[in-house]
């Protein structure tokens, strides 16, 4: 704690109530027509597209695991690889509303959050930067792959792209977007905004508010989100990065172009 900042013992002791307003449950009601009007309909069925794509992934990668093989295809690779069907519609709700500058961090079960951070940011970029971006990652070698003449535009060769990359990483190849060194658990892909996941249940708490210091310090764009699910609330790393994160410093202290209220 710096010592200029004084603690009154009177002050932070004194009695009191922690209150809070009522938590909605179960209330959605679902509205197409309203839905269609705040996205457009276009926006909405790349949505669904993207939920479709993240389910049958896993569900081809759940396959490949436990029998073997995937519509007729067979590869023999097995060993652990934790899944989050049924998820899809948080990861791709989380991701559509992100822009490539914003990060996600993720925890063992982050495929689904992977992908559709890296196909909502094949979206929002232009062609230039997606051909720059795949042809400069280990020097094209992802690329070179899936690129065999037969994708129509540069985001369809993208989202190839990240799905094949994707999978040789979790198949521990070579070709993977962290050369088959991080697996299942440890996947990520950095250009596109989705950060290094970890393996450890809140690992990627503390780490996430790490990041958005450094976003905060350096006045870089962006926000930053730790994905770290309800069980990792019984987790040491959580209640570090919500201890951090709420130090009294930051208000107190720091400059008020950080953005913080007085």
């Amino acid at each position: 704690m710096p010592k200029n900042q004084v603690i009154c013992p009177e002050e932070s002791r004194k009695a009191g109530e922690v209150t809070f307003k009522p938590i909605p449950i179960n209330q959605y009601k679902s509205d197409y027509k309203k839905e269609e009007k705040k996205y457009g309909k276009k926006r909405l069925v790349k949505m669904y597209y993207d939920m479709l794509m993240i389910r049958e992934f896993e569900t081809m990668l759940n396959q490949i695991k436990v029998q073997g093989s995937y519509e007729g295809m067979e590869y023999n690779h097995p060993g652990p690889a934790h899944l989050s069907i049924g998820q899809e519609a948080a990861a791709v709700g989380q991701s559509v509303h992100l822009d490539t500058d914003d990060y996600i961090f993720g925890s063992h079960r982050s495929h689904g959050e992977i992908m559709a951070k890296c196909l909502s940011a094949i979206s929002k970029l232009d062609d230039g930067k997606l051909t720059e971006i795949m042809e400069g990652f280990f020097d094209g070698a992802t690329l070179k792959v899936v690129k065999d003449g037969s994708h129509e535009t540069v985001k369809d060769l993208a989202e190839d792209f990240i799905l094949y990359g994707t999978l040789a990483e979790i198949f521990a190849r070579q070709t993977g977007i962290n050369k088959g060194l991080g697996g299942s658990m440890h996947a990520f892909f950095i250009p596109f905004g989705s950060m290094p996941n970890n393996a450890l249940v809140g690992g990627s708490a503390d780490i996430s508010v790490g990041s958005a210091m450094n976003k905060l310090i350096n006045r870089k764009p962006g926000i930053v989100i730790a994905n770290i699910g309800d069980a990792s609330m019984g987790c040491g790393p959580v209640y570090e990065g919500i201890w951090m994160a709420a130090m009294d410093q930051y208000v107190e202290l720091w400059d008020k172009d950080f953005g913080h209220p007085p």
